[in-house]
């Protein structure tokens, strides 16, 4: 804003603030080795470690010296609060509020472009002579208060979705853990080669519950070898790799084919329902089913299809066996070796999975998706909250709101 709302002021965190940087102490990875405790060890990011002794023990602002996330302010933080017995070390400058308000302070800084402050070179440094210049706006003191509330209250809701899509994941591991390994309501097992497992599972080669031709399992005809004469502005459009990254289908820039292409190509036709892997690169193995109503597609070179037989077992299900630890594990093994780790579609055809009744396998397929699906919601509210903090601190930090 070119005019400060009244009221406010422009100080200097020279001014703002008590700089407490004579007081941190660096301690060696060595030398903390030898006094391991419960109190946190600050550097310029963030905790690095835990000792038995303590230097401050109250709540201040840190905010790096060098080696912070200065260029990157707009989505990572350049500034935190640390509350009671702390050990700080010398790469991170320690502010506290003179009129003690803390939270506003640091709210003004965790995502302040500071750049101009900052000495180049391959380690980016905040040194003081630049700290004290750097210019808050600031408002009166209930003001302040006022501000601080109300970002504190965000971050408090914030703070116990995160809670809760941690209790989620750990939920999902354990369910996964146990229904893809002991299945629901079983009393006897068996020993099989992928270990105990119930009585009436079986254990086969993926093949054999995938359709029963030669494009249940295959992967496409392009990668390096798709050429801009292929693309177009519409038509049939290319699934990549990319679009399985985070394990849910989502497709990003679509390039386009047309139907001559596709058609002396079918073999790689992808369809509503049918398993999409990542099969080249540091993602390879990642899996994720494409819509139901996706329109009829062609694999991109670094992708493979899988479909499966819907007599034969849950296409669901078989997805979860992918992103299962196990599964993980041996889609290790099935990388090749060279410039890129790689499916093996070979030893992929032959991988042992467990396959149970098909009622059975629904059921499970249920447990877990209802499972990701609260998990995909909380990550959606905590996303929301992060918007909302994200415009309130544009507002109220700036006086274009006013409380």
């Amino acid at each position: 804003m070119s005019k400060l709302p009244e009221g406010w002021k422009i100080e200097t965190i020279g001014s703002f603030c008590d700089i407490l940087d004579n007081q941190r102490v660096p301690i060696s990875s060595e030398k903390r080795a030898e006094i391991r405790g419960n109190i946190p060890y600050y550097g310029a990011n963030g905790v690095l470690d835990y000792i038995n002794d303590f230097i401050f023990n109250e709540t201040l602002v840190l905010l790096a010296e060098d080696g912070g996330h200065f260029h990157e302010y707009q989505t990572r933080p350049i500034a935190y609060m640390i509350h009671g017995k702390s050990w700080v070390n010398n790469h991170t400058h320690i502010l506290r509020a003179k009129n003690g308000e803390n939270y506003f302070l640091y709210y003004s800084l965790v995502h302040k472009d500071i750049t101009s402050f900052i000495n180049g070179g391959t380690r980016t440094k905040l040194n003081r002579g630049e700290l004290i210049k750097i210019p808050l706006t600031v408002p009166p003191l209930e003001e302040q208060k006022k501000i601080a509330e109300i970002l504190s209250s965000v971050d408090q809701k914030i703070a116990f979705v995160d809670n809760q899509i941690e209790e989620t994941e750990l939920l999902r591991k354990g369910l996964m853990q146990k229904l893809l390994t002991e299945g629901i309501g079983h009393s006897e097992f068996k020993d099989s080669e992928l270990g105990k497992i119930p009585v009436e599972w079986e254990v086969v080669e993926l093949l054999k519950v995938c359709e029963d031709n030669k494009r249940a399992i295959v992967d496409g005809p392009f990668g390096s070898n798709l050429k801009t004469i292929h693309f177009r502005e519409e038509g049939i459009p290319v699934i990549q790799s990319n679009f399985v990254t985070s394990g849910k289908f989502n497709a990003k820039e679509y390039v386009y084919v047309d139907e001559d292409k596709f058609n002396s190509e079918i073999r790689s036709k992808v369809v509503g329902g049918d398993i999409v892997m990542a099969k080249i690169g540091a993602n390879c193995g990642t899996s994720a089913i494409v819509p139901l109503e996706h329109p009829a597609s062609i694999l991109s070179g670094n992708s493979i299809k899988i479909s499966i037989d819907k007599n034969k077992a849950s296409t669901i299900f078989v997805d979860f066996i992918f992103k299962s630890k196990y599964s993980k594990n041996k889609l290790v093994e099935l990388k090749s070796v060279g410039a890129q780790p790689a499916i093996s579609m070979p030893l992929l055809k032959k991988m042992k999975i467990v396959k149970p009744p098909l009622e059975e396998q629904k059921k499970i397929a249920e447990v877990l998706s209802t499972t990701d699906e609260k998990l995909e919601n909380l990550k959606a509210k905590k996303e929301s909250f992060e918007e909302l903090k994200k415009g309130l601190m544009q507002k109220l930090l700036t006086g274009e709101v006013r409380v």
